[in-house]
Parts: structure tokens; sequence; C-alpha cells
């Protein structure tokens, strides 16, 4: 009798490391491991115009899925699948394994390449920074946002620019959070924020959609906390190949002519290729 419970008891602890183990694997939180088949696609792409946005024709567009179109086509890609995500959750989708590639404009930084790759980079942007009409508040820089202890800033949910306002000494009571760039304009108009700090051409956008309410603040001193940002795409740590095959493309085709007619509309001319392209 001993030894028959023994056995089962054995068999249960057996059974719950099993349970366990599949609990495990199944967490959303796990990163998986596959790579893409290269069959359809799934890119990834946030609400953040001109980087990445749908048209009311609902039609996706934006620098970074128009030039991923191109390059996807060239590697003989024919089928793309558009999701659209949070900017703030668009690399734990990614490592979860619900996409196989980033197109939202993300821009290359330390934290980041620890968790994904990231290939060559397809624009190097300044900072920019939403005011309302006439500059209230003579902002003109992320350190003046920093100085004045009543200034409160909206700031994209995970974005460097958030980041760099921390680094300068803003506090949680002073950052407004936002989920995309047109509740953070509605954020400025309302006047719930003196400012909304995000790259330049998301900026210069944003103040053409405000019919006259808001402006980028100018002259801007560029902030000595962000370097110049360079946006890139993104795939899983385990998809090298796939980062690869852009990269390849990109080599030909960032600063090509047919390149170029597709971005300068967006606001990414010349003056916005990256520094790779302009010694090659």
């Amino acid at each position: 009798m001993g030894r028959i419970w023994g056995y089962l008891g054995v068999t249960a602890v057996l059974a719950m490391g099993m349970v366990c183990s599949l609990l495990y694997i199944r967490s959303p939180n796990t990163p998986v491991p596959s790579v893409w088949s290269g069959g359809e696609i799934r890119v990834g792409y946030s609400s953040e115009p001109p980087y990445s946005f749908r048209t009311p024709e609902g039609n996706v567009t934006g620098v970074g899925p128009e030039i991923a179109k191109a390059v996807l086509g060239r590697m003989g890609v024919e089928r793309i699948r558009w999701v659209l995500l949070d900017f703030g959750k668009a690399i734990s989708a990614l490592e979860a394994g619900q996409i196989d590639l980033l197109a939202n404009g993300l821009f290359i930084t330390p934290g980041r390449a620890a968790r994904i790759l990231f290939s060559l980079p397809y624009c190097a942007v300044g900072q920019g920074l939403l005011v309302r009409s006439g500059n209230p508040r003579q902002l003109h820089s992320y350190e003046d946002v920093a100085a004045a202890s009543d200034v409160v800033a909206a700031v994209l949910d995970g974005s460097v620019e958030q980041q760099a306002l921390v680094s300068l000494g803003l506090t949680p009571e002073r950052l407004f959070v936002v989920p995309d760039p047109a509740s953070g304009l509605a954020a400025v108009r309302v006047g719930r924020a003196d400012c909304l700090a995000l790259s330049g051409p998301t900026v210069h956008w944003l103040a053409g959609e405000s019919a006259g309410e808001a402006e980028p603040a100018v002259p801007l001193h560029q902030p000595a906390a962000i370097p110049r940002g360079q946006s890139a795409y993104a795939v899983r740590q385990s998809d090298g190949k796939l980062a690869a095959a852009v990269d390849a493309i990109l080599r030909e085709y960032i600063g090509s002519p047919e390149h170029l007619a597709r971005a300068t509309p967006l606001g990414f001319g010349p003056d916005t290729l990256p520094e790779w392209s302009r010694v090659r």
C-alpha cells in the first residue's frame, strides 16, 4: 500500500510539473522564439502620422509603411497583414509573436536594441515641441519645459521624448501621458497640457491638423538629452535572416528617386536621410 501511495504521489508531482510547464509555455509574457515563415508577413504600425497611420479610406500609409511596402515587394513578399498597435505596447507585441515586423517609426535606442533587432535606419530627424498658437509660455527647448515648474507636457507613452523630459527632472504630475499623437494635440488644444513633445515631423503634421490652434515652437533648440532620432524597422531577436534581407534592400533603396518620391510628400525629404546613406 505504501508503494502504491508513493507511486501515486510521484505521478501527481509529475502531472503538476507538466501543467506548470504548459502554463509557462502559454504565458503571454513568454518570448516566442518563432521566426517568420516566408509567407504572409504581419506588420505592426501605430497611429502616429506621418510615420504610420491609416487614411479615412482605410489604407495604411506613412513613411514607415510606404518604405516597407517597397522593401517587402522587392523581397517577393506578396501578402502583408497590417496590425494596429498602441505605440507603448508595440515592442511587447513583437516579442510575443503577434507580429513579425514593426513599421511605426520606432527610434533606435540602446534599451530597445537589447530586446529586438533593428534594421538600418531609414530616416533621421530632430525633435519637436507643439504649443498653443502664439506660444504663450515661450517654450523653445525641452530645457525650457523642465525649468518652468508649472508647465505640463504631453508625451507619447514609451517615447524617447518622455524619457528625455524625465531625465531633465519632470515629475509624473507634470507629464500628461497619451496613447497617440491625436490625444496629445487634443490635450494642448483644451489646455490640459502646455505642449506636446514629439519628433519634428509629427509636430509639424499635427500643427497642420489643428486649424490654427497649435503650432511648432520656433525656434526650437534641440534637446541635449536626445541625439538625432533614427527610425528603423524592428524584428524579433530570432529573425536575423529577415533583418538581413530588409537591410540588403534598404541599402539599395534609401536615397533613390523612388524612395524620395514616396517619402518627401510625407515630410521626409533629403534632409532626413540617415547618415549611413550619405557616405556610401
